[in-house]
């Protein structure tokens, strides 16, 4: 009776199968709308790993893509208040804190309260009840950013481990997105990661621990322009990528997919409401128009230069200066080289001697011989 018993209940509730998260698994993700499981085979057929909205994906799309083999993981996000949700009205205003800046529609929870973790349970428990293999709560690493209320690492931490274990509890799966702040305290317990553009922020390296723990990081860059050649950039090859699963995406994250081998994918989706946000959007690029051309001023040629013509110079009065008067002569004595020799009222020698003569240095008033 007990074996039969036993046999009726293990019947009555399927087993859920265990998943395995290994470095390097191709992905899909997709957050605006579902995908179309109807479109046989969806494409990527070859992605074992596929990442959707909680609350756009229903259970017959989870069970559609888990019966073909998929590992289904249910992303919400964890650390906002999202203004479309179905129950942002739980959420009470004391609990709630500045709006993201490049998301006008969310703003950062208070992740410790008591109300904010009952909705949170409420969502793990909606994402196993939908048949889930794991979750991707996003916005855990409000401390990065100006929360208006007053979080730090340690309470993101406890979060996540708080997390970590209502999920385990569902036997589902947990992966931390971005918050490289708290990746290292938190590796042993992430079954994988999901990171948004570290490869454009030069962060990638950051997983070079977590990667060589066999966990696979998901990692998603919005290229822009998007395009097969961003294959060969910094997006797939640059520091830390090596051993990451990358996917090059629109920022609304539809099904359009290129992936680092150059190959693109578009897979059908349905439905959906407003469009998740990531993290960190890429600043956008602002093409400035060219300069307009200056203007061309033609200046007038400058005008000749008047000749002016000079009269030619007056000659110069001549100055004829009268003779130098007569050396007197007297004494009969002989005045040596350099002597004085005569002028004014001289009554010295007034002969030189030989060869020298008595010339006029100052006449008629100095007379020397030289």
């Amino acid at each position: 009776m007990l074996l039969w018993l036993l046999l009726v209940g293990l019947l009555a509730c399927p087993a859920i199968a265990q998943v395995t998260f290994t470095r390097g698994q191709k992905f899909q993700i997709i957050l605006l709308g579902s995908p179309d499981t109807s479109k046989t085979p969806l494409p990527p057929t070859d992605a074992p790993v596929w990442d959707i909205d909680l609350f756009d994906s229903d259970t017959a799309t989870i069970r559609a893509l888990k019966s073909a083999g998929k590992i289904v993981i249910c992303y919400f996000s964890a650390g906002t208040v999202e203004d479309w949700r179905d129950d942002v009205r739980q959420f009470p205003t004391a609990d709630v804190g500045k709006v993201l800046p490049e998301w006008p529609n969310e703003k950062w929870i208070r992740t410790g309260s008591t109300a904010i973790r009952n909705i949170m349970q409420a969502r793990i428990k909606l994402a196993a009840d939908k048949g889930c293999d794991a979750i991707d709560p996003d916005n855990t690493g409000c401390i990065q950013n100006d929360n208006g209320l007053n979080l730090k690492n340690t309470d993101a931490i406890e979060y996540m481990r708080w997390m970590q274990g209502i999920a385990a509890g569902h036997n589902m799966k947990i992966g931390l997105k971005n918050s490289l702040d708290i990746l290292d305290a938190l590796t042993p317990i992430m079954d994988f990661a999901v990171n948004e553009q570290c490869a454009q922020l030069s962060e990638c390296q950051a997983y070079d621990r977590f990667l060589a723990t066999n966990k696979p990081v998901f990692h998603i860059e919005y290229p822009i322009p998007l395009n097969p050649s961003q294959a060969n950039s910094t997006y797939c090859i640059g520091p830390g990528t090596a051993g990451m699963s990358t996917v090059l995406k629109n920022m609304n994250l539809d099904g359009f997919t290129i992936y680092c081998d150059g190959s693109q994918v578009e897979t059908p989706t349905k439905g959906g409401t407003s469009p998740p946000r990531p993290s960190n959007p890429p600043k956008p690029t602002t093409v400035r128009p060219p300069n307009p051309p200056r203007p061309t001023t033609t200046r007038p040629p400058n005008p000749p230069l008047p000749t002016t013509i000079r009269p030619p110079n007056p000659p110069r009065p001549t100055t004829s200066r009268p003779p130098n008067p007569p050396i007197p002569s007297g004494g009969g004595c002989t005045a040596k080289h350099w002597d004085q020799c005569g002028g004014n009222d001289w009554k010295g020698c007034t002969v030189c001697e030989s060869p020298y003569r008595c010339q006029g240095v100052s006449a008629p008033w100095y007379y020397q011989c030289l």
